[in-house]
């Protein structure tokens, strides 16, 4: 059974297959869901070769879906995305206060 080094070093982000720092949380969440899924669709009744393809199905786009999101963000570039979206557009201001005084020169001390 290989063993998988997961002690990187200090300041250094963990690394597990190529899933670099919080991405690892992603797939262990999605493979955790998928899990359930099957559980899920088995207590229900559907076939069992129906739940295994659709499991492998979701598996597969999961896996595929983290190493996308790990290339494309990296390490933190997922928080920096989330914080750009959340971030507002356009600021506006509508009072004229703040433009009257720009011109005067003001006391120094």
């Amino acid at each position: 059974m290989p063993g998988y080094n997961l002690n990187r070093g200090i300041n250094k982000p963990w690394e597990f297959q190529g899933l670099i720092g919080g991405n690892v949380y992603y797939l262990v969440a999605g493979i955790g869901l998928v899990f359930v899924a099957f559980v899920t669709m088995y207590l229900v009744g559907t076939p069992l070769l129906f739940s295994v393809i659709i499991t492998l199905v979701l598996g597969g786009g999961m896996w595929a879906g983290v190493f996308a999101l790990n290339t494309k963000y990296g390490e933190h570039g997922l928080m920096k995305a989330n914080a750009r979206r959340s971030a507002p557009k356009l600021i506006t201001n509508r009072q004229s206060r703040l433009f009257q005084n720009l011109n005067e020169d003001r006391p120094r001390r």
